[in-house]
């Protein structure tokens, strides 16, 4: 069987993948994957913490300093997350503005009548 901290090393490898994927993700600003790949990171991160809590005397100072490395590089990818979120529901306000005048405008548009096709004038000759 696996020492705690050989497998709370594997755990925080596959953290460490999961962020890089998240990383990624935001900087498609794909939201959606990033969740996605957050909620999948969830289970390591619970089991990291029961290894920690159930044997702290085997874990060493890199360990722990590798830890809370993650734990800081995933609040980073939240305030990060929250900002696209931001950024996303600005333009979609904007949009919505943009569409609620031209909603305004088009009666006056559509009432007026429209002019006569007529040919260009360099046609005409022939």
């Amino acid at each position: 069987m696996k020492s705690a901290a050989a497998t709370l090393r594997r755990l925080l490898q596959a953290l460490e993948d999961s962020g890089f994927r998240e990383d990624g993700a935001l900087s498609a600003g794909d939201g959606l994957t990033f969740l996605t790949l957050a909620q999948r990171a969830e289970p390591l991160v619970t089991r990291i913490a029961e290894l920690t809590a159930a044997e702290p005397a085997s874990i060493d100072l890199s360990l722990r300093e590798r830890g809370r490395a993650l734990v800081e590089a995933r609040r980073e990818r939240r305030q990060r997350l929250t900002r696209l979120l931001e950024t996303t529901r600005d333009e979609i306000s904007r949009l919505d503005e943009a569409r609620a005048r031209a909603r305004a405008l088009r009666p006056t548009y559509a009432s007026k009548p429209s002019a006569p096709f007529s040919a260009p004038a360099f046609n005409a000759c022939g």
